[in-house]
């Protein structure tokens, strides 16, 4: 009892001043100002950053009292919350003094500062502490309790695939970083950590900024009895995002320069060169499954990413040298946040076959899924409004079910008159200027090997390298390059 009461005596002590950053976000705004007066543990003070909103958000808060600092809206989130902190008078108790961060599509439960306060107050080593994330639009569901990012860049949550909150998240952990959504940052650590990295304008500046608290020493944490709704509104693309140097303002171009930007920036100088290489190889990668999605952009966004880092190094090289200055540990610290290989292939596996079976489920009715809960009450969650589950009728077979998804419907039947148009093509294509298949992957790679080919008069050429990876490709064919080149053309029409 004394420990509780002595706990709660500190959380009084705590100075809290939470930073509301706004841009166009008028939609989720009053929700999230219902929010914060609501708090248990109210915050000593609410100043609101405003980046060129044009919907009506400035409004809205001056009529909640809110004092607002505009700022053009080329200016990025860090830059935001920076001119917020310039603008507070001098600590009067570094140890005391906390940021909490808020975006404007995110409305914290009523007892998540109370939460936060309580966790930090018991851990004088935390610097950093952050909530258990939910949507907003589906409350049960889980964004985020702590977050790092993988060897090739990839926002790692260490979540399963629509993970639904049942309290197994409700511990408090040390984790890589937290959200800037939520983010409770002591006020000394920011300001000698140098804040947001201004290089990163949005997307990963969390990340970034996690990974040099651990690095300068300080610890970082997820509450998970603190919870946040969180709409996304930026990487969702429910608003447009500013993408500086591209004429295609898309978040994943963003997303993805930010991310090889943090791994290039933190990590160690010997492993520098085997970091490069990963993100090219997995920009390659998906650039060539988005084209074979039909979707240019997305792979024109890819090598962007990673090629607006290699033409303009010049942010990189100031950051690298910047960080530095706090270096008080050895990036070895960071490898426990790291996720292994392995749990990254098993999760990946997972979300591809949990998308291939959903896309064979019935649709869910449209006017169902557009129902949303009722936030007027911010911080109760109503069990009444979990996700609803949509029972398919027995009666429905598997081929109506199918029917219901035009895109898989289509791709069915399309499929089906492509083999029936291309039957007659089954088995070795020849005429015109192809040359006939062998019939084995084992004749390839004898006339691969050997010194004088039957063609024309006889050749005493090397053979091309192609028959050489003809022979290992139609592997998956049994070793029939025959049957290989046939379905090889087949997928491509």
């Amino acid at each position: 009892m004394a420990e509780k009461q002595s706990t709660a005596a500190q959380v009084k002590d705590q100075y809290v001043t939470t930073i509301l950053v706004t841009h166009n976000g008028v939609t989720w705004l009053s929700e999230v100002v219902a929010s914060l007066s609501s708090q248990k543990h109210l915050p000593d003070q609410i100043i609101a950053v405003d980046n060129g909103s044009t919907d009506g958000s400035v409004k809205l808060l001056s009529n909640a009292g809110i004092p607002v600092i505009k700022q053009s809206k080329t200016a990025g989130f860090g830059l935001a919350v920076a001119t917020a902190v310039s603008k507070l008078p001098p600590a009067v108790d570094e140890n005391n003094e906390w940021l909490w961060i808020i975006h404007d599509d995110c409305a914290p439960d009523k007892f998540a500062l109370a939460k936060l306060l309580e966790a930090v107050v018991e851990r004088p080593q935390v610097a950093i502490a952050g909530p258990k994330i939910l949507g907003w639009y589906d409350r049960k569901h889980i964004l985020e309790a702590g977050v790092s990012i993988t060897e090739n860049g990839t926002r790692w949550t260490g979540l399963e695939e629509r993970e639904h909150d049942q309290g197994q998240h409700d511990d408090v952990n040390t984790v890589l970083a937290v959200s800037s959504a939520g983010m409770l940052i002591k006020r000394s650590v920011f300001e000698e950590l140098g804040g947001f990295d201004p290089s990163l304008e949005l997307f990963r500046d969390d990340v970034d900024l996690g990974w040099r608290a651990n690095i300068a020493g300080y610890g970082v944490i997820c509450v998970g009895q603190a919870v946040l709704y969180h709409a996304e509104a930026a990487s969702t693309e429910r608003r447009t995002v500013d993408v500086k140097d591209a004429i295609l303002h898309r978040p994943l171009l963003l997303d993805r320069r930010n991310a090889a930007f943090v791994l290039l920036a933190n990590s160690s100088w010997w492993i520098l060169p085997w970091v490069a290489l990963q993100l090219l190889l997995t920009s390659l990668g998906r650039s060539i499954i988005y084209l074979l999605a039909k979707l240019p952009g997305y792979a024109a966004d890819e090598i962007a990413a990673i090629g607006l880092l290699i033409f303009k190094p010049a942010d990189l090289i100031k950051s690298r040298r910047y960080r530095k200055q706090n270096r008080v540990l050895t990036a070895r610290v960071i490898k426990q946040f790291i996720p292994p290989r392995t749990i990254q292939l098993r999760a990946t596996i997972e979300r591809i076959s949990t998308a291939v079976t959903n896309a064979f489920k019935p649709g869910r009715s449209s006017s169902n899924s557009q129902k949303v809960k009722s936030y007027s009450d911010i911080g109760v969650i109503d069990e009444s409004f979990d996700e609803i589950e949509f029972v398919e009728s027995k009666s429905f077979s598997k081929i109506r079910a199918l029917a219901k998804q035009p895109f898989l419907f289509g791709l069915l039947i399309i499929s089906i008159f492509t083999i029936l148009y291309s039957r007659n093509r089954f088995g070795s294509l020849s005429g015109g200027a192809l040359p006939v298949a062998p019939d084995s992957a084992m004749h390839l790679v004898r006339d691969f090997v050997s010194s004088w080919h039957l063609v024309g008069l006889g050749s005493s050429s090397p053979a091309p390298l192609w028959m050489l990876l003809l022979a290992g490709a139609s592997l998956i064919t049994a070793g029939n390059p025959q049957i290989f080149i046939y379905l090889f053309f087949l997928i491509l029409d």
